[in-house]
């Protein structure tokens, strides 16, 4: 179950950074994870999908507020899933070694001001 929330966390928060602040396209991530899994092309081809259906099921959600957060949890959990039932074992650690980094990125970085 942690793991599970890990994932979510990871994709949750790639998604609305990326959709924030413009900075990781769903290729992009892609391509990161191609050459920091080593995944194949049929691999990364899955991942494509998956993120790009998550990205798309988030933009067109109808709800705010906690409903909003609760929603594009499940969507995570749900992407997440799909990911990590592609992967390898060794693929599977490395992931969860991007994941950790992440989370401690985030944990690390200073409040946003949600005000501008």
């Amino acid at each position: 179950m942690k793991n599970l929330i890990l994932f979510a966390s990871f994709i949750l928060l790639f998604v609305v950074g990326a959709n924030a602040q413009g900075r990781f396209s769903v290729k992009d991530r892609v391509d990161q994870m191609k050459q920091r899994l080593s995944l194949t092309d049929e691999q990364a081809a899955k991942v494509d999908s998956i993120l790009s259906a998550s990205m798309d099921k988030m933009k067109n959600l109808d709800v705010t507020g906690p409903e909003r957060r609760d929603a594009m949890r499940k969507i995570m959990t749900e992407s997440n899933t799909a990911i990590e039932s592609i992967l390898t074992d060794t693929q599977k650690a490395e992931f969860q070694k991007m994941l950790d980094e992440r989370r401690s990125r985030m944990q690390n970085r200073p409040p946003r001001d949600n005000n501008n």
